[in-house]
């Protein structure tokens, strides 16, 4: 169908699997046939939003890399839906790409400035190193829509998580800034384009068909 990743679950339990912000149970048979068949057509496997039990699963399964396609780490933000060094590590070791979003909620009181995005950046770079991060900041144009859908399913996007209408997210228009400060970071022109796309790029080379 043209489809080139997909994501194990969304915050909640499906039949694939548990969600980052439910009573994970753990990768189902049917995942398992799921994850064989990506990988078989060709599409990268993807655990953002999923549980960790899940996605510990998902690295017992797959054969390929892994992404967590947007997804920011839990040891600068404390959050369900970040993911803790030693999934950042273990997708790693797969070979895999971990996206840095660019949601306020989810980068620390709703602080979407180059600088507190990039140190999720650097956070993830002196971990595992800079060809397993990028860039999936999850931007919406049409805020109204997304703030009606968060209020209208609170199953997925509980008040006691965060979520809420004044969420903020970084756009695309951030990537100026960004590259700005990992210069000033002292990141080399080479990494910087890494986490700009080459470092999903190679993926994509690598598993597409």
């Amino acid at each position: 169908l043209g489809v080139r990743w997909m994501l194990m679950a969304y915050n909640i339990n499906n039949r694939v699997g548990g969600g980052c912000q439910d009573d994970d149970s753990g990768l189902t048979d049917f995942g398992r046939a799921v994850i064989r068949e990506m990988e078989r057509v060709g599409m990268m496997v993807c655990c953002t939003h999923t549980g960790y039990r899940t996605v510990n699963d998902v690295f017992d399964c797959a054969e390929k890399p892994v992404i967590f396609s947007h997804s920011n780490p839990r040891g600068l933000m404390d959050h369900p839906r970040n993911i803790s060094d030693e999934l950042i590590q273990k997708c790693a070791d797969t070979g895999g790409v971990i996206g840095i979003n660019g949601v306020g909620l989810f980068l620390g009181q709703n602080d979407i400035s180059a600088e507190n995005l990039c140190r999720h950046i650097d956070y993830i770079v002196q971990k595992v190193g800079p060809e397993h991060v990028g860039l999936g900041l999850d931007y919406t144009y049409d805020m109204q829509e997304l703030n009606d859908y968060v209020r209208n399913h609170p199953e997925k996007f509980p008040a006691y998580l965060g979520y809420s209408d004044g969420i903020k997210f970084a756009p695309p228009e951030s990537l100026e800034g960004i590259v700005a400060e990992l210069l000033k970071l002292g990141y080399k022109v080479p990494h910087i384009q890494a986490v700009l796309g080459g470092n999903f790029m190679r993926l994509a080379k690598q598993l597409w068909r």
